[in-house]
């Protein structure tokens, strides 16, 4: 199993997030407005779910037909339909039942697989980044900061991540569809994503039967970090993860994020006026809690129903030179 990270901060103390995507006010919360945007050419599609509508450019995958009991990590890899570098000022993702999550990645492989085929979930060793990662039943908007984009250069490719688990005795049908609006300005300060955690505690110990905590972790952001997205990730045992505004793991901080339920988790979204700031001392202090009903103790892994997770991300710019991950923020 290849794993390497993917990664989200977040956090402030005076802010005013609301859960419904569209930041703390929504009459503040300000994206692009791409009006007739000429960045991107609507003539070609890699197939008929993907493609260029207005100003949005449409990326999709599935349908994944998923058996009761049955889990699947399937993935599609192609080049965006683009013509010249497009800028990405707010993502919208809608995903069909049995989602665990969706992620999209930019790739520096040049072979595509526009076809669904198995793959590893949360697997970058071949250099991809993650751009986006959805996870929640209804709230998946990410509207990004005014003047920020996320840059897709002329035919970028791309690999969109489905993880399905289907817990119900139906069988379900999986999909998902991404939105991604094009900004029509020509400069932008450049977006990025954190995905941050601990993984030695649930690799080495685990989660044992009965209720329990792994130790706190503390991330300290690159100095200028402003956050406007954030949201946590567990797996089904995973009973609450907490997010604060802190000053080392000891210090319990500013609580910002109650990260429950584990399969509907809060994803919150700051505006400009609101975005999350750290001083020189400050960063994100994170801890999980289970709650293992089973005599089963359970490591870290991709399943979502046979292992752990204890990971959170956040949206941030300026973006840092690397992609901030495995060797800034996972402990």
């Amino acid at each position: 199993m290849r794993w390497s990270a993917l990664v989200l901060v977040l956090v402030t103390a005076c802010s005013a997030p609301r859960e419904d995507g569209s930041g703390a006010d929504a009459g503040q919360q300000s994206t692009v407005d791409a009006g007739s945007n000429t960045t991107v050419d609507a003539g070609t599609a890699v197939d008929a779910g993907d493609g260029i509508v207005g100003n949005t450019l449409h990326l999709t995958i599935g349908p994944i037909e998923l058996k009761p009991g049955e889990e699947k990590f399937l993935c599609r890899r192609f080049r965006i339909p683009t013509t010249v570098d497009s800028h990405v000022t707010k993502i919208s993702t809608t995903l069909a039942p049995g989602s665990h999550h969706l992620i999209l990645y930019t790739t520096p492989v040049t072979t595509e697989e526009p076809d669904l085929y198995p793959c590893q979930s949360l697997d970058i060793s071949d250099g991809e980044v993650p751009l986006y990662i959805a996870e929640t039943e209804n709230n998946n908007t990410l509207p990004v900061p005014t003047g920020v984009a996320y840059t897709l250069p002329a035919g970028q490719m791309v690999k969109i991540e489905a993880h399905y688990s289907n817990p119900s005795d139906e069988t379900l049908m999986g999909a998902g569809d991404i939105e991604l609006t094009l900004g029509q300005e020509d400069t932008y300060q450049e977006a990025g994503i954190m995905f941050c955690g601990s993984w030695f505690s649930l690799n080495t110990t685990g989660v044992p039967p009965g209720m329990s905590q792994l130790p706190a972790g503390f991330y300290k952001p690159p100095a200028g970090t402003k956050i406007f997205g954030l949201t946590t990730h567990q797996h089904k045992r995973g009973s609450l993860m907490t997010l604060a505004k802190s000053t080392s793991k000891n210090d319990m901080g500013t609580l910002l994020v109650n990260g429950t339920p584990y399969d509907n988790p809060p994803f919150i979204t700051y505006d400009d006026q609101h975005l999350l700031t750290f001083s020189s001392q400050e960063g994100v202090r994170w801890q999980c809690f289970y709650d293992n009903k089973t005599s089963t103790t359970y490591k870290f892994g991709q399943s979502a129903e046979n292992n752990e997770m204890c990971f959170f991300w956040g949206y941030y710019y300026p973006a840092a030179d690397h992609f901030l991950s495995q060797r800034d923020c996972w402990q």
